[in-house]
């Protein structure tokens, strides 16, 4: 008898909390998924941090993102991949990426 009148007890605990949850007005904003989706489309700078070619195939990481020929990242169409650059079409412009712009060079 105790087991029957517990059980749903238990359910109809566990269905208040997560409604007390989720109009928590407390609740930290990375809870709140549009508003950090519009965060991340603004951004549109571009970080080429890897590049790789292997005999016909290529790849590059550009912003944390493995890409191809032909790929999107952040709104750029991937055009070339070669062994030192990475060229990308951003809002009908050509843009260059390349690992070499990203070193420091000591000046004498």
């Amino acid at each position: 008898m105790i087991k029957t009148l517990t059980v749903p007890f238990f359910c109809a605990a566990l269905c208040y909390v997560d409604a007390a949850l989720a109009s928590d007005p407390m609740r930290p904003p990375q809870f709140a998924p549009t508003q950090v989706e519009a965060a991340s489309v603004k951004n549109t700078s571009f970080r080429l941090q890897q590049i790789r070619v292997a005999g016909d195939t290529s790849s590059a990481i550009i912003n944390g993102r493995l890409v191809h020929e032909g790929d999107s990242v952040q709104g750029a169409r991937v055009v070339k991949i070669t062994s030192d650059k990475v060229v990308l079409k951003y809002r009908q412009k050509l843009k260059t990426l390349s690992l070499l712009s990203n070193t420091k060079h000591s000046e004498k």
